[in-house]
Formats: C-alpha cells, sequence, structure tokens
C-alpha cells in the first residue's frame, strides 16, 4: 500500500512532525514541539498540508529551512 510506505518515509525524514492522511485524501503534518515567536517571525507554521506525499515533502523541506536558522534553545 503506497500510503503506508509514503508515510513511513515522511516519518523517517521529518521526525519533528506527526503527519497523517486524512478522510479526505489529504495529506497532513502537525510540528510536535510549541513554535516560538521567532520561529512564528520567521514563517514558520503548526500545521502543514497538502494533496500528496511529495508535495508536503516539499512544504515540510521549506518549513526546516526556516526553523533551522532560528534554533531552539533549552
Amino acid at each position: 500500500m503506497p500510503a503506508l510506505s509514503d508515510h513511513a518515509a515522511l516519518s523517517r525524514e521529518f521526525p519533528g512532525w506527526a503527519l497523517w492522511l486524512s478522510g479526505t485524501g489529504r495529506w497532513w503534518a502537525s510540528r510536535k514541539v510549541e513554535l516560538t515567536a521567532a520561529d512564528v517571525a520567521a514563517g514558520c507554521v503548526p500545521f502543514l498540508h497538502a494533496d500528496s506525499p511529495e508535495g508536503l515533502a516539499e512544504q515540510l523541506r521549506a518549513q526546516e529551512v526556516l526553523g533551522s536558522r532560528h534554533p531552539v534553545t533549552g
């Protein structure tokens, strides 16, 4: 089943995100950590959605770049 292998591949590539395929066939991602004000100002968002796993992966990669400019310190 392609959706399961797509989900597994995305989960491995983006461990900081919870991923799922909705009943409507859309792919969703939710951050596992809360965004900081700096993250939001940089354009980071808590949720993403796309029509395909490839589309979601593209958005996730863009978000990872934005987030890497403002590393979370703890």
